[in-house]
């Protein structure tokens, strides 16, 4: 299948340095809040974060990121919205957001999902995973192999504190 990609927003971010950010549609709480704290440094930095923004999680650090007015890069395994909700709105107002998506795909499934993945890591200059270790498969776990060969990776996966700090030295 062949995508035909839409845009909207300010196409600028792009040119800017870009962490991907990926995680389970379940995680545990520590890795929940880890994440979350690692979306709060983010956001005094001059890196765009980039994601589907579509596991619970990723929903969650979305929502962070808007109300801190930090710039986001929103890749759709869809077509774009006809209408987004109005924080939305006022990031695209703001020119804070980038939002694209497939022309030709109605509604996201698994594997526009997981192209959306591999398009957002190969956009990305690093990329951070929260990831349920505990007993549960993850499509991302594929990702998370090929990728941390490639470049910086950090994955939150463990109740140690501070566990992405070494990430943000490197």
């Amino acid at each position: 299948m062949t995508f035909d990609y839409s845009y909207t927003g300010n196409l600028s971010l792009l040119e800017r340095p870009k962490v991907a950010f990926f995680a389970s549609r379940v995680v545990p709480q520590v890795i929940h809040d880890q994440a979350l704290e690692w979306a709060k440094q983010c956001c005094d930095t001059d890196r765009v974060v980039i994601s589907g923004f579509h596991s619970p999680l990723e929903n969650a650090v979305f929502h962070l990121l808007l109300e801190a007015r930090h710039p986001i890069i929103w890749g759709l395994g869809r077509r774009l919205y006809h209408r987004y909700p109005p924080e939305v709105e006022l990031a695209l107002a703001e020119n804070r957001i980038m939002i694209f998506a497939a022309r030709n795909v109605q509604r996201t499934g698994w594997s526009t999902a997981q192209i959306r993945n591999f398009m957002l890591a190969n956009m990305a200059d690093e990329e951070v995973y929260a990831i349920n270790v505990e007993g549960r498969s993850s499509s991302l776990d594929v990702l998370y192999d090929l990728e941390r060969r490639t470049k910086p990776v950090l994955l939150i996966s463990s109740p140690v504190s501070g566990a992405w700090e070494a990430f943000e030295k490197s």
